[in-house]
């Protein structure tokens, strides 16, 4: 499968991988890691909701649960992974690659990446020939809320800004979701 990469899993969408590739990746993923539960961030691409409901389905289809952190940024999802003690996360994103396409970063615990070598060759080969059977006790799709305790946590590093004029361009990138609450009225920002 062309998805599987070094680092992660990612292409276009529909093309390298598909919404059931993407349900088998889900599904053999807490087998691989090891984990009775899963946080899941996602980006805001048009194809982002779609992957999280085929992710979410073959995660809680093995019997695991599901934190969603909806929409954020992928450096929120690794500091939410390390500071509640997530032994396994998946951010839904393609970074900086164009609009068609998406992937899934993985993380392990203390938020350490997952590649090829070390866990995603074992997941391509059980999408490819594994069998999915679903368990009889499902995992839930729980909404989970960190958003604020990562605005808490990056304050920390925004210096005084009020004797400056500071723009700030998002470039469509997820920062633009926090920006505004992190910098407040000293900075204008193109970013909506």
């Amino acid at each position: 499968m062309k998805a599987f990469k070094a680092y992660d899993i990612r292409g276009v969408y529909g093309v390298d991988f598909t919404k059931e590739d993407v349900y088998k990746i889900g599904f053999f993923l807490p087998q691989i890691m090891k984990c009775d539960k899963v946080l899941v961030g996602r980006d805001v691409r048009v194809s982002s909701p779609e992957i999280f409901e085929y992710l979410s389905k073959g995660i809680t289809d093995a019997g695991v649960d599901v934190y969603n952190v909806g929409i954020c940024t992928t450096p929120l999802v690794y500091w939410s992974t390390a500071k509640f003690g997530f032994d396994a996360s998946v951010m839904i994103t393609a970074s900086h690659n164009p609009a068609s396409h998406n992937g899934l970063k993985v993380s392990g615990k203390d938020a350490t990446p997952v590649g090829y070598d070390d866990g995603l060759s074992t997941v391509e080969k059980l999408v490819m020939e594994g069998d999915v059977k679903p368990v009889e006790n499902k995992g839930k799709v729980i909404d989970y809320e960190v958003y604020d305790k990562y605005l808490d946590f990056m304050r920390q590093y925004v210096p005084d800004i009020s004797n400056l004029k500071v723009s700030v361009d998002c470039s469509n990138g997820m920062s633009a979701l926090f920006i505004k609450k992190l910098l407040g009225d000293n900075a204008m920002y193109i970013c909506d």
